[in-house]
């Protein structure tokens, strides 16, 4: 049985930290819409959206029972997939892919925010781990990176100084660079954790072997067109799993940077997710790219935890006011 035993650790400075943070994105999104057009302050190129259906496991072990889990059933879904860029750029360039959706139509039930929800949304990226432990980092790579390559590097030698600006330069590499094999040959993580009932989780969607068709050589890197394809060939289907908190020390929940392995939290698949091709209505596809995908979006039962989830509540929520969606 997975431990209870998890803590959230809150610093008495987190409230100005975190508003100085969503003002800096929100005064770089506003510069960013003069450029690109209205758009999120991350994520700001949507590839795709479309639909899909989430199917829950039955008979899960009681533990696993808690919140969407604590269902049974299929529920409808959106879908939407996005580079990770400040900037709307090729996906030739190296970037962060996104993995957001958001199931609907579920019984009434307590909200992370407060109040009454009938959705739960999931936020997920290609990587394991960040790069930095706090949110004061990962902002300020943000914001540095939203004023350009040079802007960047001044940044991370002011920061951490020659030794360890060029560290984290070499992880940063690492973790850009690694060749994406497109959306439905990819697994996608939370990296942060969330609450599930009593325990804390980690999520993953892991696409079931075998479904992805290969790129081919010398085909023009475009993961919609891509994602596409493969969704007219077949459709497509992802198990969405957890990984439970055990410790602090294997699995924290304050440190961003760590990734919780595999062998001290194994994965358990909690449900399914069967995706379709696009649908032809125009209007409700835009309507879902403009759409919120937040993990505070949704069930308190799943509330999102540790110290850099805190900062992206305050954080999103000021990028969704700079688009009109809040």
């Amino acid at each position: 049985m997975p431990s209870t035993n998890w803590k959230e650790v809150v610093a008495p400075d987190e409230a100005a930290r975190h508003a100085a943070a969503a003002q800096g994105v929100a005064e770089m999104q506003r510069r960013k819409n003069a450029r690109f057009g209205s758009g999120r302050a991350l994520h700001r190129k949507g590839l795709l959206v479309t639909t899909g259906e989430l199917e829950i496991v039955p008979d899960l072990p009681p533990h696993a029972r808690q919140g969407l889990f604590a269902l049974t059933g299929r529920y409808p879904l959106w879908l939407r997939l996005s580079n990770g860029s400040v900037d709307v750029q090729s996906d030739r360039v190296p970037d962060i892919r996104g993995f957001a959706f958001r199931v609907l139509g579920l019984p009434e039930q307590p909200a992370a925010l407060g109040g009454r929800t009938t959705h739960q949304d999931f936020s997920l990226i290609n990587q394991l781990a960040f790069a930095f432990p706090t949110s004061e980092h990962f902002f300020g790579l943000v914001l540095a990176a939203g004023q350009g390559p040079l802007a960047l590097l001044k940044w991370l030698f002011a920061t951490f100084g020659l030794t360890g600006g060029l560290r984290r330069i070499k992880d940063m590499k690492s973790s850009f660079g690694r060749p994406f094999r497109g959306f439905a040959a990819e697994s996608f993580t939370s990296v942060l954790p969330l609450a599930f009932g009593t325990h804390a989780v980690r999520w993953r969607v892991r696409p079931v072997n075998g479904q992805a068709m290969a790129v081919s050589a010398g085909q023009a890197v475009d993961w919609a067109a891509d994602f596409t394809r493969q969704l007219q060939h077949q459709a497509l289907r992802y198990e969405l799993q957890a990984q439970f908190f055990e410790d602090e020390a294997r699995t924290p929940i304050e440190k961003a940077d760590q990734e919780w392995l595999e062998r001290d939290a194994p994965w358990m698949t909690l449900a399914q997710l069967t995706l379709n091709p696009p649908p032809a209505d125009a209007r409700a596809l835009k309507q879902a790219e403009a759409g919120v995908y937040d993990p505070w979006q949704g069930l308190a039962a799943h509330r999102p935890l540790g110290e850099v989830m805190r900062a992206r509540k305050v954080v999103y929520f000021a990028s969704q006011q700079g688009r009109g969606a809040a």
